[in-house]
């Protein structure tokens, strides 16, 4: 008995022993909230510290030069850590077409820089220097990603300009982290719509040329801030390189941006040079084109540019171009194209603003930078006299659409201009545009809806270059401009005034006199 009790004894002191035990166990790895908050925010503090003067402050010669040495580093354990679902919704299969360009309704994007980098970045726009910045669209995030100003001539404009500070940005998503997109997209463009009463000009002509059948960049409306400061109304537009080729022709092909150069020759006289811009055949040798192979938009070696200059030269000979041309998407290229009126483009001698795809030895063009569309491109002497009264462009022929420049100047248009053949069906291309898209009403109603959903963020745009009054009245000049030209272009078509604008009678042309092409904004207004 006396046994029994023992060892009942020693029973009970181990359970208290072990309950005591647990007891200070649960005590030592419970921590409070705040503890826990505290601890994560000092991990973050040191994960997110903001990169150094060298990382983010080394200006770029042109705007997508290759990052630094330190930029261009290896992505540590941290950066290459699988993502989870809300830092990556790719798992969900949605592409950037599906979220981002959902065109049914204002995104928004919202930029995270450091102070010092931002003060620098507004006070150096020109430099285009790339910082390290997060981003967060439609409130998913995206770490250490590329962010700077973009443009030419509308940056330049911008900065003189005292009293605005509004720049368009670019963001490249996998410039500091490789293989970084977003959901598929490795560069956004976000365009402040300079030069644009309407913030249309851009999203209306992308979408005529995509209904025209010719591949064009996507586009959506955003509303931006920058370190929580709204910045306003935006237009955000995808990049014409791998993404693009990715979704357009199953990634195969090549993409250049041709554009002419300027040089000071030896008298100190600046000169401007065409170097392959123009896409004229010039010789064999690659060397001859800098204007198209230093601008490529995807890696390409020698024999990808040899294509390329074999498919010019067939272009100049004038021979049979269905070997070397993407024959129906360029002459709907044309159709588009020269409906529109943009005229800082291949059209003229500025012979920039376009994009050469190359697939198979065939070429083909993507359409680029359209603010200045709509008859709106003055700077050239040629144009400006239409400022007053734009019957005479309105009713500029559809078969003589250059300004400055002559058609053996511009093969790619020449083709089609010295081929019957082509020549008709690019006719027919054109009169598609007109009956499914401009005099069905189909384009009105797509202006209409737009109004409507971007009036009440253009009415709080801090940063707007005009007011919603400007806003308003470039809306109907802009359908304005549409059914004038439109009744031009089937008047042309039904042979009662010449597609060719040398051989019209001005007695036949449709009086534009009434409208104000700058009430949709320009360079001369600003």
């Amino acid at each position: 008995m006396k046994k029994l009790l023992c060892m009942i004894a020693a029973i009970l002191f181990l359970a208290l022993v072990s309950s005591a035990m647990i007891g200070c166990s649960q005590t030592a790895d419970t921590t409070s909230p705040e503890k826990a908050a505290e601890r994560t925010s000092e991990k973050e503090d040191k994960e997110d510290k903001e990169p150094s003067d060298k990382e983010d402050k080394e200006p770029s010669d042109k705007e997508d030069k290759e990052p630094s040495d330190k930029e261009d580093k290896e992505p540590s354990e941290k950066e290459d850590k699988e993502p989870s679902e809300k830092e990556d919704e790719q798992l969900s299969g949605k592409s950037y077409a599906e979220l981002l360009f959902d065109p049914s309704v204002v995104h928004t994007v919202d930029v995270t820089i450091s102070d010092a980098d931002w003060t620098d970045l507004k006070a150096n726009p020109l430099g285009k220097t790339k910082y390290i910045a997060s981003v967060f669209i439609d409130g998913e995030s995206l770490e250490n990603v590329s962010f700077s100003t973009k443009g030419d001539t509308s940056l330049k404009q911008v900065v003189k300009d005292t009293e605005s500070d509004r720049y368009s940005f670019k963001i490249n998503f996998g410039k500091i982290i490789k293989g970084q997109t977003y959901h598929g997209l490795n560069k956004l463009h976000l365009n402040s719509c300079y030069a644009d009463a309407t913030y249309m000009k851009d999203y209306i002509s992308y979408e005529i040329f995509r209904r025209t059948g010719v591949a064009a960049p996507l586009i959506s409306y955003v509303w931006l801030s920058v370190n929580g400061e709204p910045r306003g109304l935006y237009t955000a537009i995808e990049d014409v390189s791998e993404a693009f080729l990715d979704r357009t022709a199953d990634g195969k092909g090549m993409l250049y941006k041709p554009e002419k150069s300027k040089y000071t020759n030896i008298y100190g006289e600046e000169v401007e040079s065409d170097q392959g811009a123009s896409l004229l055949y010039i010789d064999d040798n690659i060397s001859s084109y800098p204007n198209i192979f230093d601008n490529a938009e995807t890696k390409a070696d020698d024999e990808d540019k040899l294509r390329v200059v074999s498919a010019l030269k067939a272009l100049s000979e004038g021979t049979d171009v269905s070997g070397v041309l993407y024959a129906d998407e360029v002459i709907r290229y044309f159709a588009a194209h020269n409906f529109l009126m943009n005229f800082d483009s291949y059209n003229s001698s500025m012979l920039h603003n376009y994009y050469l795809y190359e697939g198979d030895g065939k070429l083909a063009m993507v359409p680029w930078d359209y603010n200045m569309a709509f008859g709106c491109f003055s700077d050239l002497p040629g144009l400006a006299k239409y400022v007053i009264d734009p019957t005479p462009l309105i009713n500029m022929g559809i078969d003589s659409p250059l300004v400055e420049v002559q058609a053996e100047e511009r093969p790619m248009w020449r083709w089609i201009a010295e081929n019957d053949s082509a020549r008709q069906l690019y006719h027919t291309a054109v009169d598609s545009l007109l009956s499914d898209h401009i005099e069905s009403g189909e384009c009105e109603e797509l202006i209409n809806a737009l109004q409507e959903k971007l009036l009440p963020y253009v009415e709080k745009d801090p940063t707007a270059f005009y007011s919603v009054e400007e806003f308003n009245t470039g809306v109907q000049a802009m359908k304005q401009f549409l059914k004038l030209r439109a009744a031009s272009v089937r008047a042309q078509l039904a042979g009662t005034l010449s597609a060719d604008t040398g051989s019209q009678n001005p007695e036949d042309w449709v009086d534009a006199s009434g409208l104000n092409l700058f009430l949709m904004g320009g360079q001369d207004m600003q």
